[in-house]
Protein backbone atom coordinates (compact mmCIF):
# COMPACT_ATOMS: atom_id res chain seq x y z
CA UNK A 1 0.00 0.00 0.00
CA UNK A 2 1.31 3.49 -0.86
CA UNK A 3 2.43 5.47 2.16
CA UNK A 4 1.32 8.77 0.63
CA UNK A 5 -1.12 9.91 -2.04
CA UNK A 6 -1.00 12.33 -4.94
CA UNK A 7 -2.86 14.86 -2.77
CA UNK A 8 -0.22 14.50 -0.02
CA UNK A 9 2.54 15.19 -2.52
CA UNK A 10 0.73 18.22 -3.93
CA UNK A 11 0.08 19.58 -0.45
CA UNK A 12 3.77 19.10 0.48
CA UNK A 13 4.86 21.01 -2.64
CA UNK A 14 2.49 23.85 -1.74
CA UNK A 15 3.88 24.05 1.78
CA UNK A 16 7.41 24.35 0.41
CA UNK A 17 6.21 27.09 -1.96
CA UNK A 18 4.68 28.88 1.04
CA UNK A 19 8.06 28.98 2.80
CA UNK A 20 8.20 25.66 4.66
CA UNK A 21 11.48 23.74 4.59
CA UNK A 22 11.49 20.49 2.67
CA UNK A 23 12.07 18.60 5.91
CA UNK A 24 9.15 20.32 7.68
CA UNK A 25 6.79 19.83 4.75
CA UNK A 26 7.74 16.15 4.43
CA UNK A 27 7.20 15.60 8.14
CA UNK A 28 3.77 17.31 8.18
CA UNK A 29 2.40 15.51 5.12
CA UNK A 30 3.97 12.06 5.51
CA UNK A 31 5.79 12.23 2.17
CA UNK A 32 9.33 10.76 2.34
CA UNK A 33 11.93 13.50 2.57
CA UNK A 34 14.05 12.24 -0.35
CA UNK A 35 10.96 11.84 -2.55
CA UNK A 36 9.79 15.40 -1.87
CA UNK A 37 13.31 16.77 -2.32
CA UNK A 38 13.62 15.11 -5.72
CA UNK A 39 10.25 16.49 -6.81
CA UNK A 40 11.09 20.00 -5.59
CA UNK A 41 14.55 20.16 -7.17
CA UNK A 42 13.74 18.05 -10.21
CA UNK A 43 16.19 15.25 -9.42
CA UNK A 44 15.49 12.10 -11.45
CA UNK A 45 11.69 12.52 -11.29
CA UNK A 46 9.70 9.94 -13.27
CA UNK A 47 6.28 11.39 -12.50
CA UNK A 48 5.08 8.28 -10.73
CA UNK A 49 3.86 8.35 -7.17
CA UNK A 50 3.25 5.64 -4.66
CA UNK A 51 5.27 4.12 -1.84
CA UNK A 52 8.44 5.89 -3.00
CA UNK A 53 11.23 5.58 -5.52
CA UNK A 54 13.34 2.42 -5.87
CA UNK A 55 16.33 2.13 -3.54
CA UNK A 56 19.81 2.94 -4.84
CA UNK A 57 20.87 -0.66 -4.28
CA UNK A 58 18.66 -3.40 -5.63
CA UNK A 59 16.95 -5.82 -3.28
CA UNK A 60 19.49 -8.49 -4.17
CA UNK A 61 22.41 -6.14 -3.56
CA UNK A 62 21.03 -5.08 -0.20
CA UNK A 63 20.54 -8.73 0.81
CA UNK A 64 24.18 -9.38 -0.08
CA UNK A 65 25.23 -6.36 1.96
CA UNK A 66 23.24 -7.56 4.97
CA UNK A 67 24.84 -11.00 4.69
CA UNK A 68 28.30 -9.41 4.59
CA UNK A 69 27.59 -7.26 7.66
CA UNK A 70 26.36 -10.29 9.64
CA UNK A 71 29.42 -12.30 8.56
CA UNK A 72 31.83 -9.57 9.64
CA UNK A 73 30.09 -9.27 13.01
CA UNK A 74 30.57 -13.01 13.56
CA UNK A 75 34.27 -12.54 12.78
CA UNK A 76 34.47 -9.81 15.49
CA UNK A 77 34.90 -7.17 12.76
CA UNK A 78 31.58 -5.30 13.08
CA UNK A 79 31.21 -2.15 10.98
CA UNK A 80 29.96 1.19 12.25
CA UNK A 81 27.89 3.63 10.20
CA UNK A 82 30.95 5.30 8.69
CA UNK A 83 32.34 1.91 7.63
CA UNK A 84 29.03 0.97 5.98
CA UNK A 85 29.05 4.21 4.02
CA UNK A 86 32.64 3.51 2.93
CA UNK A 87 31.66 -0.01 1.91
CA UNK A 88 28.65 1.09 -0.15
CA UNK A 89 30.59 3.95 -1.75
CA UNK A 90 33.42 1.62 -2.80
CA UNK A 91 30.92 -0.95 -4.06
CA UNK A 92 29.14 1.61 -6.26
CA UNK A 93 32.47 2.89 -7.58
CA UNK A 94 33.53 -0.66 -8.43
CA UNK A 95 30.26 -1.12 -10.34
CA UNK A 96 30.74 2.21 -12.13
CA UNK A 97 27.25 3.26 -11.11
CA UNK A 98 26.37 6.96 -10.82
CA UNK A 99 23.94 8.06 -8.10
CA UNK A 100 22.50 11.32 -6.83
CA UNK A 101 24.79 11.10 -3.81
CA UNK A 102 27.89 13.23 -3.73
CA UNK A 103 30.86 11.06 -4.72
CA UNK A 104 28.51 8.06 -4.44
CA UNK A 105 28.68 8.26 -0.64
CA UNK A 106 25.38 7.31 1.08
CA UNK A 107 23.55 9.94 3.10
CA UNK A 108 22.45 9.60 6.71
CA UNK A 109 18.86 9.39 5.52
CA UNK A 110 19.61 6.37 3.32
CA UNK A 111 21.50 4.74 6.15
CA UNK A 112 18.59 5.18 8.56
CA UNK A 113 16.13 3.76 6.00
CA UNK A 114 18.48 0.86 5.25
CA UNK A 115 18.63 -0.05 8.93
CA UNK A 116 14.85 0.26 9.18
CA UNK A 117 14.32 -2.04 6.17
CA UNK A 118 16.47 -4.72 7.81
CA UNK A 119 15.59 -4.14 11.46
CA UNK A 120 14.70 -7.80 11.88
CA UNK A 121 18.22 -8.89 10.90
CA UNK A 122 20.53 -6.03 11.90
CA UNK A 123 20.70 -4.11 15.16
CA UNK A 124 22.94 -1.46 16.67
CA UNK A 125 25.02 -2.53 19.67
CA UNK A 126 27.91 -1.06 21.62
CA UNK A 127 30.84 -3.42 20.94
CA UNK A 128 32.77 -5.10 23.73
CA UNK A 129 36.55 -5.21 23.45
CA UNK A 130 37.79 -8.67 22.51
CA UNK A 131 41.56 -8.99 22.34
CA UNK A 132 43.11 -11.11 19.64
CA UNK A 133 44.40 -13.44 22.38
CA UNK A 134 40.89 -14.07 23.69
CA UNK A 135 39.52 -14.52 20.18
CA UNK A 136 42.12 -17.17 19.36
CA UNK A 137 41.82 -18.95 22.73
CA UNK A 138 38.11 -19.76 22.51
CA UNK A 139 38.26 -22.63 20.03
CA UNK A 140 36.20 -25.77 19.50
CA UNK A 141 39.00 -27.91 20.93
CA UNK A 142 39.33 -25.81 24.08
CA UNK A 143 35.58 -25.62 24.68
CA UNK A 144 35.07 -29.33 24.06
CA UNK A 145 37.90 -30.40 26.37
CA UNK A 146 36.85 -28.06 29.18
CA UNK A 147 33.18 -29.05 29.22
CA UNK A 148 34.08 -32.72 29.03
CA UNK A 149 36.26 -32.28 32.12
CA UNK A 150 33.76 -30.02 33.91
CA UNK A 151 30.81 -32.33 33.31
CA UNK A 152 32.87 -35.27 34.57
CA UNK A 153 33.64 -33.39 37.79
CA UNK A 154 29.97 -32.68 38.45
CA UNK A 155 29.01 -36.29 37.74
CA UNK A 156 31.75 -37.69 39.99
CA UNK A 157 30.69 -35.38 42.84
CA UNK A 158 26.96 -35.93 42.28
CA UNK A 159 26.29 -32.22 41.68
CA UNK A 160 24.52 -32.40 38.29
CA UNK A 161 21.29 -31.20 39.91
CA UNK A 162 22.67 -29.18 42.85
CA UNK A 163 23.22 -25.59 41.69
CA UNK A 164 23.50 -24.44 45.30
CA UNK A 165 26.92 -26.18 45.51
CA UNK A 166 28.43 -24.58 42.38
CA UNK A 167 30.18 -21.21 42.87
CA UNK A 168 31.96 -18.65 40.73
CA UNK A 169 34.17 -15.78 41.87
CA UNK A 170 36.00 -12.93 40.20
CA UNK A 171 36.96 -9.36 40.96
CA UNK A 172 36.11 -6.21 39.05
CA UNK A 173 37.06 -2.57 39.36
CA UNK A 174 34.48 0.03 40.34
CA UNK A 175 35.52 3.46 39.07
CA UNK A 176 34.47 6.75 40.64
CA UNK A 177 33.94 8.33 37.19
CA UNK A 178 30.26 9.39 37.02
CA UNK A 179 30.23 9.87 33.22
CA UNK A 180 28.09 7.01 31.97
CA UNK A 181 25.42 8.43 29.66
CA UNK A 182 24.95 11.22 27.18
CA UNK A 183 23.47 14.47 28.46
CA UNK A 184 21.26 17.17 26.95
CA UNK A 185 22.85 20.56 26.21
CA UNK A 186 22.02 23.47 23.90
CA UNK A 187 22.51 22.53 20.27
CA UNK A 188 25.06 25.32 19.77
CA UNK A 189 27.20 24.14 22.70
CA UNK A 190 30.40 22.47 21.62
CA UNK A 191 31.27 21.20 25.09
CA UNK A 192 29.26 19.42 27.75
CA UNK A 193 30.83 19.89 31.17
CA UNK A 194 29.88 17.80 34.18
CA UNK A 195 30.88 19.22 37.55
CA UNK A 196 32.30 16.52 39.85
CA UNK A 197 34.23 16.32 43.10
CA UNK A 198 37.35 14.79 41.52
CA UNK A 199 38.75 13.63 38.21
CA UNK A 200 37.17 10.20 38.76
CA UNK A 201 40.32 8.15 38.22
CA UNK A 202 40.10 6.24 41.52
CA UNK A 203 39.14 2.58 41.12
CA UNK A 204 38.29 0.14 43.89
CA UNK A 205 38.72 -3.59 43.40
CA UNK A 206 35.84 -5.75 44.66
CA UNK A 207 35.68 -9.54 44.71
CA UNK A 208 32.26 -11.04 43.84
CA UNK A 209 31.31 -14.61 44.69
CA UNK A 210 27.95 -16.20 43.85
CA UNK A 211 26.46 -19.65 43.33
CA UNK A 212 24.22 -20.96 40.56
CA UNK A 213 21.04 -20.23 42.54
CA UNK A 214 21.89 -16.52 42.80
CA UNK A 215 23.12 -16.33 46.42
CA UNK A 216 25.88 -13.73 46.74
CA UNK A 217 28.67 -13.71 49.31
CA UNK A 218 29.35 -10.37 51.02
CA UNK A 219 31.87 -8.37 49.00
CA UNK A 220 35.62 -8.43 49.52
CA UNK A 221 37.03 -4.91 49.01
CA UNK A 222 40.72 -4.41 48.20
CA UNK A 223 42.09 -0.92 48.85
CA UNK A 224 45.28 0.53 47.42
CA UNK A 225 47.47 1.23 50.45
CA UNK A 226 50.95 0.35 51.69
CA UNK A 227 49.88 0.06 55.33
CA UNK A 228 46.97 -1.31 57.35
CA UNK A 229 43.47 0.10 56.70
CA UNK A 230 41.82 2.68 58.96
CA UNK A 231 38.61 1.80 60.76
CA UNK A 232 36.71 4.46 58.76
CA UNK A 233 37.46 2.49 55.59
CA UNK A 234 35.44 -0.42 56.96
CA UNK A 235 32.31 1.27 58.30
CA UNK A 236 28.97 1.27 56.52
CA UNK A 237 29.44 -1.71 54.21
CA UNK A 238 27.15 -4.75 53.86
CA UNK A 239 27.19 -7.13 56.85
CA UNK A 240 30.10 -9.57 56.58
CA UNK A 241 32.09 -7.47 54.10
CA UNK A 242 35.82 -8.22 54.10
CA UNK A 243 38.50 -5.59 53.54
CA UNK A 244 42.17 -5.80 52.61
CA UNK A 245 44.99 -3.65 51.28
CA UNK A 246 47.70 -4.15 48.68
CA UNK A 247 50.24 -1.71 47.22
CA UNK A 248 48.64 -2.05 43.78
CA UNK A 249 45.00 -2.02 44.84
CA UNK A 250 44.39 -5.32 43.04
CA UNK A 251 44.07 -8.86 44.31
CA UNK A 252 47.23 -10.60 45.48
CA UNK A 253 47.84 -14.15 46.59
CA UNK A 254 48.32 -13.50 50.32
CA UNK A 255 45.05 -11.60 50.88
CA UNK A 256 43.13 -14.03 48.66
CA UNK A 257 44.40 -16.87 50.83
CA UNK A 258 43.28 -14.98 53.93
CA UNK A 259 39.79 -14.38 52.50
CA UNK A 260 39.53 -17.99 51.34
CA UNK A 261 40.49 -19.29 54.79
CA UNK A 262 38.57 -16.88 57.02
CA UNK A 263 35.46 -16.17 54.91
CA UNK A 264 34.81 -18.68 52.12
CA UNK A 265 35.76 -22.00 53.76
CA UNK A 266 33.86 -21.38 57.06
CA UNK A 267 30.75 -20.25 55.18
CA UNK A 268 30.86 -23.25 52.82
CA UNK A 269 31.40 -25.63 55.74
CA UNK A 270 28.50 -24.11 57.67
CA UNK A 271 26.13 -24.12 54.70
CA UNK A 272 26.91 -27.48 53.10
CA UNK A 273 28.12 -29.43 56.15
CA UNK A 274 31.03 -31.14 54.39
CA UNK A 275 29.21 -31.88 51.15
CA UNK A 276 31.30 -31.53 47.96
CA UNK A 277 31.44 -28.04 46.47
CA UNK A 278 32.73 -26.78 43.12
CA UNK A 279 34.38 -23.37 42.81
CA UNK A 280 34.98 -22.05 39.30
CA UNK A 281 37.31 -19.16 38.58
CA UNK A 282 40.08 -18.08 36.22
CA UNK A 283 43.61 -19.30 36.75
CA UNK A 284 45.10 -15.95 37.72
CA UNK A 285 48.22 -16.23 39.86
CA UNK A 286 46.59 -14.46 42.80
CA UNK A 287 43.92 -17.20 42.93
CA UNK A 288 46.23 -20.18 42.58
CA UNK A 289 48.55 -20.61 45.55
CA UNK A 290 49.66 -23.73 47.38
CA UNK A 291 47.88 -22.69 50.57
CA UNK A 292 44.61 -22.08 48.72
CA UNK A 293 44.79 -25.45 46.98
CA UNK A 294 45.54 -27.23 50.27
CA UNK A 295 42.62 -25.54 52.04
CA UNK A 296 40.28 -26.49 49.20
CA UNK A 297 41.38 -30.12 49.29
CA UNK A 298 41.03 -30.37 53.06
CA UNK A 299 37.47 -28.96 52.96
CA UNK A 300 36.08 -31.01 50.04
CA UNK A 301 36.12 -28.02 47.66
CA UNK A 302 36.96 -28.82 44.05
CA UNK A 303 38.54 -25.86 42.24
CA UNK A 304 37.91 -25.74 38.49
CA UNK A 305 40.06 -23.26 36.59
CA UNK A 306 38.77 -21.81 33.34
CA UNK A 307 40.92 -22.13 30.22
CA UNK A 308 43.20 -19.12 29.71
CA UNK A 309 41.61 -16.05 28.09
CA UNK A 310 38.08 -17.52 27.99
CA UNK A 311 36.43 -15.87 31.00
CA UNK A 312 34.45 -13.51 28.73
CA UNK A 313 32.45 -16.50 27.49
CA UNK A 314 32.61 -19.16 30.25
CA UNK A 315 32.64 -17.15 33.48
CA UNK A 316 29.09 -16.46 34.78
CA UNK A 317 30.01 -13.16 36.43
CA UNK A 318 31.45 -11.82 33.18
CA UNK A 319 28.60 -13.15 31.07
CA UNK A 320 25.60 -11.62 32.87
CA UNK A 321 26.44 -9.99 36.22
CA UNK A 322 29.13 -7.35 35.88
CA UNK A 323 27.37 -5.36 33.15
CA UNK A 324 24.19 -4.64 35.18
CA UNK A 325 26.43 -4.07 38.22
CA UNK A 326 28.27 -1.29 36.38
CA UNK A 327 24.95 0.26 35.29
CA UNK A 328 23.64 0.25 38.87
CA UNK A 329 26.97 1.60 40.15
CA UNK A 330 26.78 4.56 37.73
CA UNK A 331 23.37 5.50 39.11
CA UNK A 332 24.61 5.20 42.69
CA UNK A 333 27.55 7.49 41.88
CA UNK A 334 25.29 10.07 40.28
CA UNK A 335 22.93 10.04 43.28
CA UNK A 336 25.86 10.37 45.69
CA UNK A 337 27.33 13.34 43.80
CA UNK A 338 24.05 15.20 44.07
CA UNK A 339 23.07 14.26 47.61
CA UNK A 340 26.55 14.94 49.03
CA UNK A 341 26.94 18.22 47.12
CA UNK A 342 29.98 16.95 45.16
CA UNK A 343 31.96 15.17 47.87
CA UNK A 344 34.66 12.83 46.56
CA UNK A 345 34.21 9.06 46.85
CA UNK A 346 37.20 8.23 49.06
CA UNK A 347 37.81 5.09 51.12
CA UNK A 348 35.66 6.29 54.01
CA UNK A 349 32.68 6.77 51.65
CA UNK A 350 33.08 3.68 49.48
CA UNK A 351 31.64 1.13 52.00
CA UNK A 352 28.35 3.04 52.14
CA UNK A 353 28.05 3.04 48.37
CA UNK A 354 28.98 -0.63 48.06
CA UNK A 355 26.21 -1.35 50.57
CA UNK A 356 23.75 0.38 48.25
CA UNK A 357 25.10 -1.61 45.31
CA UNK A 358 24.66 -4.92 47.14
CA UNK A 359 20.98 -4.12 47.64
CA UNK A 360 20.67 -3.78 43.85
CA UNK A 361 22.13 -7.22 43.08
CA UNK A 362 19.57 -9.42 41.36
CA UNK A 363 19.80 -13.23 41.72
CA UNK A 364 18.24 -13.50 38.25
CA UNK A 365 21.43 -12.09 36.71
CA UNK A 366 23.58 -14.71 38.43
CA UNK A 367 21.30 -17.55 37.33
CA UNK A 368 21.36 -16.16 33.78
CA UNK A 369 25.16 -15.99 33.97
CA UNK A 370 25.50 -19.67 34.86
CA UNK A 371 22.99 -20.58 32.16
CA UNK A 372 24.59 -18.34 29.52
CA UNK A 373 28.07 -19.65 30.25
CA UNK A 374 26.88 -23.24 30.03
CA UNK A 375 28.04 -24.10 33.56
CA UNK A 376 24.57 -24.86 34.91
CA UNK A 377 22.80 -26.59 33.34
CA UNK A 378 25.87 -27.90 31.53
CA UNK A 379 25.56 -26.87 27.89
CA UNK A 380 28.65 -26.27 25.75
CA UNK A 381 26.50 -24.89 22.93
CA UNK A 382 25.96 -21.71 24.95
CA UNK A 383 29.69 -21.01 24.65
CA UNK A 384 30.00 -22.13 21.05
CA UNK A 385 27.57 -19.40 20.07
CA UNK A 386 30.11 -16.89 21.43
CA UNK A 387 33.03 -18.20 19.43
CA UNK A 388 34.17 -15.90 16.65
CA UNK A 389 35.63 -16.96 13.34
CA UNK A 390 39.33 -16.90 12.47
CA UNK A 391 38.97 -13.28 11.41
CA UNK A 392 40.35 -13.88 7.94
CA UNK A 393 39.88 -11.11 5.39
CA UNK A 394 40.89 -13.07 2.31
CA UNK A 395 38.69 -13.05 -0.76
CA UNK A 396 37.82 -16.74 -0.47
CA UNK A 397 36.32 -16.30 3.02
CA UNK A 398 33.89 -13.51 2.08
CA UNK A 399 30.40 -15.07 1.64
CA UNK A 400 29.57 -13.41 -1.68
CA UNK A 401 30.44 -14.33 -5.28
CA UNK A 402 30.13 -10.67 -6.30
CA UNK A 403 33.70 -9.50 -7.03
CA UNK A 404 32.75 -5.83 -6.75
CA UNK A 405 31.40 -6.41 -3.24
CA UNK A 406 34.41 -8.54 -2.30
CA UNK A 407 36.77 -5.78 -3.42
CA UNK A 408 34.77 -3.23 -1.41
CA UNK A 409 34.98 -5.37 1.74
CA UNK A 410 38.73 -5.86 1.35
CA UNK A 411 39.27 -2.14 0.74
CA UNK A 412 37.50 -1.33 4.02
CA UNK A 413 38.98 -4.07 6.23
CA UNK A 414 42.43 -4.43 4.66
CA UNK A 415 43.37 -1.12 3.08
CA UNK A 416 46.79 -0.69 1.52
CA UNK A 417 49.38 0.12 4.16
CA UNK A 418 50.67 3.67 4.19
CA UNK A 419 54.37 4.45 4.40
CA UNK A 420 53.90 5.59 8.01
CA UNK A 421 52.28 2.26 8.94
CA UNK A 422 55.07 0.29 7.29
CA UNK A 423 57.68 2.36 9.10
CA UNK A 424 55.95 1.84 12.46
CA UNK A 425 55.71 -1.93 11.91
CA UNK A 426 59.38 -2.07 10.93
CA UNK A 427 60.35 -0.08 14.03
CA UNK A 428 58.37 -2.51 16.19
CA UNK A 429 60.45 -5.48 15.03
CA UNK A 430 63.80 -3.67 14.85
CA UNK A 431 66.42 -4.58 17.42
CA UNK A 432 66.45 -2.06 20.26
CA UNK A 433 69.51 -0.33 21.72
CA UNK A 434 69.68 1.29 25.11
CA UNK A 435 70.58 5.00 24.96
CA UNK A 436 72.79 6.19 27.82
CA UNK A 437 71.60 9.46 29.38
CA UNK A 438 71.80 11.31 32.65
CA UNK A 439 68.96 11.42 35.14
CA UNK A 440 66.39 14.01 34.05
CA UNK A 441 68.00 14.50 30.64
CA UNK A 442 65.67 14.98 27.65
CA UNK A 443 66.58 13.46 24.28
CA UNK A 444 65.21 13.86 20.79
CA UNK A 445 65.27 11.17 18.13
CA UNK A 446 68.15 12.95 16.40
CA UNK A 447 70.23 13.37 19.56
CA UNK A 448 69.63 9.76 20.61
CA UNK A 449 70.81 8.56 17.20
CA UNK A 450 73.94 10.72 17.42
CA UNK A 451 74.68 9.36 20.88
CA UNK A 452 74.35 5.78 19.70
CA UNK A 453 76.71 6.47 16.80
CA UNK A 454 79.21 8.11 19.14
CA UNK A 455 79.09 5.14 21.53
CA UNK A 456 79.61 2.73 18.63
CA UNK A 457 82.59 4.76 17.41
CA UNK A 458 84.16 4.70 20.90
CA UNK A 459 83.79 0.93 21.11
CA UNK A 460 85.35 0.52 17.69
CA UNK A 461 88.26 2.81 18.59
CA UNK A 462 88.88 0.94 21.81
CA UNK A 463 89.02 -2.32 19.90
CA UNK A 464 91.65 -0.93 17.48
CA UNK A 465 93.95 0.22 20.26
CA UNK A 466 94.12 -3.22 21.88
CA UNK A 467 94.06 -5.85 19.09
CA UNK A 468 95.56 -8.48 21.37
CA UNK A 469 93.47 -7.56 24.38
CA UNK A 470 91.80 -10.97 24.49
CA UNK A 471 95.14 -12.78 24.55
CA UNK A 472 96.38 -10.46 27.29
CA UNK A 473 93.32 -11.18 29.37
CA UNK A 474 93.81 -14.92 28.97
CA UNK A 475 97.45 -14.67 30.07
CA UNK A 476 96.61 -12.54 33.10
CA UNK A 477 93.88 -14.97 34.06
CA UNK A 478 96.32 -17.88 33.95
CA UNK A 479 98.80 -15.99 36.14
CA UNK A 480 96.07 -15.29 38.69
CA UNK A 481 95.06 -18.96 38.80
CA UNK A 482 98.68 -20.04 39.36
CA UNK A 483 99.03 -17.48 42.14
CA UNK A 484 95.90 -18.77 43.84
CA UNK A 485 97.17 -22.36 43.73
CA UNK A 486 100.48 -21.39 45.32
CA UNK A 487 98.84 -19.40 48.08
CA UNK A 488 96.37 -22.18 48.84
CA UNK A 489 99.15 -24.76 49.18
CA UNK A 490 100.83 -22.68 51.93
CA UNK A 491 97.56 -21.71 53.64
CA UNK A 492 97.12 -22.85 57.27
CA UNK A 493 93.60 -23.89 58.20
CA UNK A 494 92.15 -21.87 61.05
CA UNK A 495 89.66 -23.34 63.53
CA UNK A 496 86.12 -22.30 62.74
CA UNK A 497 83.98 -20.17 65.01
CA UNK A 498 81.69 -23.09 65.52
CA UNK A 499 84.49 -25.24 66.92
CA UNK A 500 85.52 -22.46 69.26
CA UNK A 501 81.99 -22.21 70.63
CA UNK A 502 81.81 -25.95 71.08
CA UNK A 503 85.03 -25.95 73.08
CA UNK A 504 83.82 -23.09 75.24
CA UNK A 505 80.55 -24.82 75.89
CA UNK A 506 82.33 -28.01 76.85
CA UNK A 507 84.56 -26.15 79.23
CA UNK A 508 81.67 -24.43 80.86
CA UNK A 509 80.20 -27.77 81.67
Amino acid sequence: MPKYTEEDLGRAKKLVADGFTVYKAAKDTGVPYETLRRHIFGINVTGSTGSGRPTVLTRTEEDKLVEILAYLARQAFPLDTSDICDLVQQFLNNLGRETQWKDNRPTRFWLSRFKARHAGVLASRKPEILTITRAKSLTEEVVGAFFSMYNGVLVDLGLEDKPDNIYNLDETGLSTDPRSTRVIVPSKSRDAYLKTASCGKATYSVLFCVNATGNYFPPFVVYKAKREPFDSWMRGGPPGTAYGTTPSGWMEGNIFESWFQTIFVPEITKKHDGQPTVLVYDGHGSHMTYRTAALAKDNNITVVCLPPHTSHAIQPLDVAVFKPVKVAWAQILKRWQRESRLVAVDKSVFPTLISQLWKELDPVHAVAGFRGSGLFPVDAEKVRSRMVGPGSTSRDDIPSPDEALQDAVLSVLSPEQSSETKAALANKTKRRSRVQNKSGEVLTSESSLQRLELEAAKRAEKGKKSPSSQQDRKLSKKREEKGKKRSSSHKIEKPSAKRKVTKLTTRSK
